[in-house]
């Protein structure tokens, strides 16, 4: 699992960890935005990322599930009704997207 900050109330937690890990990269998700509008890669989040920023930060996967190098994502929506005692009901329906464009590791290039 990816490490997470939610900015801007982990913004110095997050800026102390990207100090000790030099030439990671890390996706930038907006708080209030839906379907990958905003999101972007980034190497250099001081220069990318105000303090007052509202985002969600990850660490982006150096090494990500591929299928014929295409990255993909698999939803699956369920309904909890219960926590104690736990009762869950899984929709017959999910949805898989694929990416249209092969998957490319981040460089200073493309990112």
């Amino acid at each position: 699992c990816p490490r997470s900050w939610c900015l801007p109330a982990d913004y110095s937690e997050f800026m102390t960890y990207h100090r000790s890990k030099k030439n990671k990269t890390y996706i930038i998700k907006p708080d209030n935005s839906c379907q990958g509008k905003g999101i972007m890669l980034t190497k250099t989040p001081k220069v990318d990322i105000k303090h007052c920023d509202n985002f969600v930060v990850q660490q982006y996967l150096s090494k990500p599930f591929l299928i014929d190098n295409l990255k993909f994502d698999l939803r699956v929506y369920v309904l909890v009704t219960s926590c104690d005692p736990l009762r869950i009901y899984v929709y017959k329906d999910g949805l898989v997207r694929f990416a249209v464009t092969p998957y490319q590791d981040p460089t200073n290039n493309n990112v």
